[in-house]
């Protein structure tokens, strides 16, 4: 695992304690349901999704959705660089798969979009396999790999890792 820490992509520290899971159902997979850049997962491009990131926090704890959160509402974030980034980590509440469902399921979230960057690359998929693996070794995380949408009514995690869920959610 290639594991991006709080600290070396420059994380905000929470504005309050994490409320913390002894342990989960599983995981439910997410995606930004917004643009990401259609280039970033070239080589070379690492540093665009540590200000991907970044700008995701910055979105979270300003609200910026509507409802403002204590930190990054993921518990970890991947990217098609093969980089699995620390969110609030195992054991934390997590903030986004929607009001009530939080305490069920980790949330990972995947750096693919609605539009631009739209397939996951093997990378990708690679680093959603090692976040499970963590969660479930680190967090207690149950069986269970579902998408967003599982559970929310929304697109997430979009049709692309929708179907590689629905497959198992293998590695490539």
């Amino acid at each position: 695992m290639n594991l991006v820490t709080r600290a070396e992509w420059h994380a905000k520290k929470p504005t309050s304690d994490y409320v913390r899971l002894s342990s989960t159902e599983g995981i439910k997979i997410h995606y930004t349901g917004g643009k990401v850049p259609a280039d970033l997962a070239d080589s070379g491009n690492h540093d665009r999704c540590v200000d991907l990131v970044q700008d995701i926090q910055r979105m979270h704890m300003s609200g910026g959705r509507g409802e403002k959160y204590i930190d990054l509402g993921y518990n970890m974030v991947c990217c098609p660089h093969r980089r699995t980034f620390m969110g609030r980590g195992p054991h934390a509440l997590p903030a986004a798969n929607g009001a009530g469902l939080n305490s069920g399921h980790y949330a990972v979230l995947a750096l693919v979009g609605s539009s631009g960057l739209t397939e996951p690359n093997d990378d990708l998929l690679n680093a959603l396999v090692d976040a499970i693996e963590y969660l479930r070794e680190h967090g207690d995380a149950g069986r269970e790999v579902k998408g967003h949408r599982d559970g929310y009514d929304t697109s997430c995690p979009g049709d692309p890792l929708y179907r590689w869920l629905r497959d198992g959610a293998g590695r490539p």
